[in-house]
């Protein structure tokens, strides 16, 4: 295949190769969106995943109000476990019933608030209605490769906005005659970036060109789909 027909070809095909990059966008916010559902309105109180300032706050406010209103009940169970004249004892009746307990109460009863809001808020509808637009998107995507495919010998491997946007570029400039020569050249490039962009790393750099973040970008889409 000549420079300019490797050129219209990559042209031709980069519009869908863009629809499917979008499609998986879209899967992802899906997913993302619907384990954000499946958590419950109150998963910033309690899911491990979700925890954030919110939960610090709440939890400060919700021991000392516990211990306030039990505090006597709480004195007199540990008395009742220090009888034992066993420092290491008394320290773990203390440990469980002013720390484990409060909390264990705690996180047992926001998540029954959950799971009562989730009902009144129809979640379980929601949630049905995003599992239908995930499935759906995946059947788009999957037909949107098996026509790439049948327009491309590119490797699946290349297909990407960003190795299309190189080779593109590399007929453009004449720096490669055909298909084979731009994925050699695109190759020593990408390994050339990712070994300054993971030395930057290294030695504690934050702040990355879009060149390098691009190049990473590509190594984790094309990781993620093998």
């Amino acid at each position: 295949m000549e420079d300019t027909q490797c050129l219209s070809h990559i042209q031709r095909i980069s519009p869908l190769v863009k629809k499917i990059e979008d499609t998986l966008a879209q899967q992802n916010h899906l997913e993302a969106k619907q384990k954000q559902l499946e958590r419950g309105p109150l998963r910033h109180l309690y899911h491990v995943k979700d925890l954030n300032s919110l939960f610090a706050v709440c939890i400060l406010v919700y021991l000392f109000v516990f211990h306030t209103v039990f505090s006597a009940a709480l004195i007199t169970l540990y008395q009742l476990f220090s009888t034992i004249d066993v420092l290491f004892i008394s320290f773990i009746s203390m440990f469980i019933l002013f720390v484990c307990m409060p909390i264990f109460v705690y996180f047992l009863l926001i998540w029954s608030m959950n799971q009562l809001f989730k009902r009144w808020l129809h979640y379980d509808h929601k949630v049905h209605e995003v599992s239908l637009a995930l499935k759906e998107a995946r059947e788009v995507e999957q037909e949107l490769k098996q026509t790439l495919s049948n327009q491309t010998t590119i490797p699946m491997y290349y297909l990407k906005t960003y190795a299309l946007a190189k080779f593109e570029t590399y007929f453009l400039r004449q720096r490669a005659d055909s298909m084979k020569e731009a994925i050699n050249l695109f190759e020593l490039e990408q390994q050339h970036v990712l070994q300054q962009y993971r030395f930057y790393q290294y030695n504690g750099e934050r702040r990355f060109t879009k060149m390098y973040e691009k190049a990473a970008e590509f190594e984790k889409q094309v990781s993620s789909s093998s």
